[in-house]
């Protein structure tokens, strides 16, 4: 059988697999589909907050109406008690909370600082972001008003004046938006295909790894293991370019995800990453018996994963064992070098290390691969 027949033979054996078909076609589209929808606003705002009064005065309630103004923000209760706020924080009722200590307008009047305590919710980043975020532009705001309208009264200043000599302009580089789209919907796009794409070549091995102990003769245990091996990856990298085509040329522009990365040195890196996936995936199939088992595994696995690739939670903090461990998944190389040649504009020259960690992890997984395979069949037609 020639090694284009051994190609032919690995397309039909995807293409006739109905759980291949729907994990690789229908769950990669589906999953870019129904994973945004609740995103689709992007950008976290009106956040509820609890304000805990404690000066109950003209400029207290003045302040509390400008927080509600906000943005950012939503006064959902305001209270004079702290217990009461400390249970409206705890139940998720509010997700912030802010202190207008007794005295407030009576310091504001006299020239004294005024310490405003304020608190969020921090197992939410965005939320808490977003929170905290409101109130500093909204204390910054406010004391440049009062300062501005004490001076007026003087006749220090115009009324038109500005305040502040130094004004902080935030010009966010690498999320435009500073939502949840370009901050992390764009590595996890990447990772839903890197998870269908293992799963996929897990199943097929699984199949013909049963078949094999069924001692049933196909072209998998009867012609060259090499060319068997390469076909899978042709076949697989093949479907993968097209799906690599249609996430980041139709789903990156329709969620307004920025892509900034050369052509050339895009796709010499993606192919690169869909290769060692279809080697780490062959690598594992050989373990697999149990076409059921393979998504089981990587979808109990995907949670756990994804906070560890480096873009949700620092991988420096993450025990040792775990760094090392996270290292021999090609995701993490993918992701971190996705990232950096599409939303922060680097060059293909600057993440080679990450090329070459993807490079190192195909070489060893194939090898690894064909020396499994080769002890499973050489007593059987091999």
């Amino acid at each position: 059988m020639t090694f284009l027949e051994i190609i032919i033979k690995e397309f039909r054996s995807v293409f006739s697999n109905i759980t291949i078909i729907f994990v690789v076609f229908v769950g990669s589209l589906l999953y870019a589909f129904l994973y945004p929808t609740p995103y689709y606003a992007d950008i976290v705002r009106k956040q509820k907050i609890v304000v805990l009064d404690l000066d109950n005065t003209l400029l207290s309630r003045d302040f509390i109406f400008l927080a509600n103004a906000s943005q950012n923000l939503e006064v959902s209760y305001i209270v004079n008690s702290p217990k009461v706020a400390k249970d409206l924080l705890e139940k998720n009722e509010v997700y912030g909370q802010l202190n207008i200590p007794k005295g407030f307008e009576r310091n504001i009047h006299k020239g004294v600082p005024t310490t405003l305590l304020y608190r969020a919710n921090a197992s939410y980043f965005l939320i808490y972001g977003t929170i905290i975020e409101g109130l500093n532009e909204l204390g910054n705001y406010f004391s440049n008003k009062v300062k501005l309208q004490a001076k007026a009264t003087l006749g220090e200043m115009n009324i038109g004046e500005n305040t502040s000599l130094v004004k902080f302009d935030s010009i966010p580089l690498f999320n435009p938006s500073v939502g949840y789209i370009n901050y992390a919907l764009a590595a996890i796009l990447v990772f839903i295909l890197h998870q269908t794409l293992i799963i996929g070549v897990m199943i097929l091995c699984a199949t013909q790894n049963i078949a094999n102990k069924d001692n049933q003769k196909h072209y998998f245990n009867t012609e060259s293991l090499f060319y068997v091996l390469i076909a899978r990856i042709v076949v697989f990298s093949a479907i993968y370019i097209i799906l690599f085509a249609i996430y980041f040329g139709v789903f990156f522009k329709i969620y307004g995800i920025h892509t900034t990365a050369n052509p050339f040195d895009f796709w010499f890196f993606a192919i690169m990453f869909i290769v060692s996936c279809v080697s780490f995936g062959m690598f594992l199939g050989t373990f697999m018996f149990n076409t059921a088992l393979p998504t089981q595994i990587i979808l109990m696995s995907s949670l756990p994963l994804i906070f560890m690739m480096g873009f949700i939670y620092p991988t420096m903090l993450l025990p040792d064992i775990l760094q090392l461990f996270v290292k021999l998944i090609p995701a993490y190389y993918g992701i971190n070098g996705f990232i950096r040649l599409n939303q922060m504009g680097d060059s293909l020259h600057n993440i080679m290390s990450n090329f070459y960690s993807l490079f190192a992890i195909f070489i060893t997984c194939f090898v690894l691969s064909y020396i499994r395979f080769k002890k499973r069949y050489k007593n059987k037609f091999l």
